[in-house]
């Protein structure tokens, strides 16, 4: 007799319902009778969240839990499989879409028609540290590196290639590793016509480059003018002083490099930390306090990976070859994205992290009463609270603790809840 209330999902049901009917759309699945495809994404996930401090770990912990027997050699031998990788990027690509399809009311730039065109990206490269078996070069062996942006208006995180240390190379440049990068992968999924941007530090800067990637591709950048550059001056930009949102702009001029392409350069001085920055950028014109307030927001990526290396506890390549580790990166990502859609479906019913809110709130105004700028004179991105830039780690312990229990949702939102009141 069917029950007319079937039971509620698991905790890791409910955190991959966003994969459901994934899997049979892609073009590289597979029919595997030994592990599935559904098996090996599952498998994944779980190997991010589990907090294992090694593959076998893992393949002892899910054997263990009375999940599946996986052996340890078929876990390895599948990180190598190139079909699954191409799999797995296929399952980010969607989750990543589905994502972008939601309305976020949490997106920090809805407030400035000037970036409506736009897609926003901070990128940075992230290491990790070298597998077990890596080969050493001249008897040393050296970390994973891997190349990542964060999309600023949603926090989805993508992967952007894995270094190329082929031959003697033991880390490859980020300006590089970006040449290296097709159009379609730097514009990441954007519509013909929208625009990308990208905030990168200054191992992302190249001017020619950057003024190809304009006219070409529609693919802007912002960083910081690196202190050895001899830049030269070809005039003032006019900007409203009055307006708040330029508080701490010292100037805003258009300059010129060697490399015989003009950029347009800010002058900033932070209201609130008095620090100094100049930040350098191929965009059109855009108000200056803005692309000050974008930069600014370039920390997010470092959040992440703060996130990734401290809380998921990420910190070392999982197998040898590179198809290995780029399926990490891509497991990682994965795993990010699913817990931002959770997090965002438990926000919306009320289960919030008011307590961390309210810390946020607390360090902002200690900060504010710092600054000798009346607060009317301030823009609203330094005078609010920053939306949380990564998971807390009361909800990824709670996640973790769930994993491999047949606990109802029902009861998990209820147990969450008390965890977000009490601790």
């Amino acid at each position: 007799m069917t029950s007319k209330n079937p039971p509620s999902k698991t905790v890791f049901a409910k955190l991959a319902e966003p994969l459901s009917g994934l899997i049979n759309r892609c073009q590289s699945k597979r029919n595997c009778r030994v592990l599935s495809d559904q098996q090996w994404i599952e498998t994944g996930l779980l190997r991010i969240l589990s907090q294992e401090s090694s593959g076998r770990a893992f393949v002892q912990k899910i054997y263990d839990s009375g999940r599946m027997f996986l052996s340890r050699s078929l876990f390895f031998e599948t990180l190598k499989s190139k079909r699954r990788l191409e799999l797995c990027r296929e399952i980010n690509s969607s989750v990543y879409k589905q994502i972008m399809k939601k309305d976020s009311d949490q997106d920090p730039f809805a407030q400035f028609s000037e970036l409506d065109d736009f897609d926003i990206f901070a990128g940075d490269g992230h290491y990790h540290a070298a597998a077990a078996h890596d080969i050493k070069k001249n008897d040393k062996k050296y970390p994973a590196q891997h190349f990542y942006a964060v999309n600023l208006r949603n926090q989805a995180l993508n992967h952007l290639t894995l270094a190329d240390t082929s031959g003697n190379r033991k880390r490859e440049h980020d300006t590089r590793a970006l040449k290296r990068l097709d159009t379609a992968r730097l514009r990441q999924s954007a519509p013909k016509g929208r625009k990308v941007l990208y905030i990168w530090d200054k191992a992302g800067i190249d001017f020619m480059q950057w003024f190809k990637w304009k006219y070409s591709s529609g693919i802007y950048f912002i960083s910081r003018e690196k202190e050895n550059m001899d830049l030269m001056m070809m005039g003032h930009l006019p900007f409203d002083r009055k307006d708040p949102i330029n508080a701490g702009v010292l100037s805003y001029d258009m300059v010129g490099c060697s490399a015989g392409v003009t950029m347009n350069r800010v002058k900033y001085q932070c209201p609130i930390s008095g620090k100094e920055y100049n930040f350098i950028t191929s965009l059109p014109y855009i108000t200056p306090g803005l692309i000050a307030y974008l930069y600014k927001c370039r920390w997010d990526i470092e959040k992440v990976f703060d996130q990734v290396k401290n809380k998921l506890s990420e910190k070392k390549a999982w197998a040898t070859s590179q198809t290995a580790k780029t399926m990490q990166a891509q497991f990682i990502c994965l795993s990010h994205n699913l817990m931002l859609i959770l997090e965002n479906h438990l926000e919306k019913n009320g289960i919030i992290n008011t307590k961390e809110n309210d810390r946020r709130q607390i360090r902002l105004d200690k900060a504010l009463k710092k600054t000798s700028f009346g607060k009317k004179k301030l823009p609203l991105f330094l005078t609010t609270p920053k939306r949380a830039t990564q998971r807390p780690l009361k909800f990824i312990r709670w996640l973790r603790n769930h994993l491999y229990t047949s606990t109802s949702w029902r009861e998990a939102e209820s147990s969450l809840k008390r965890v977000y009141a009490v601790f």
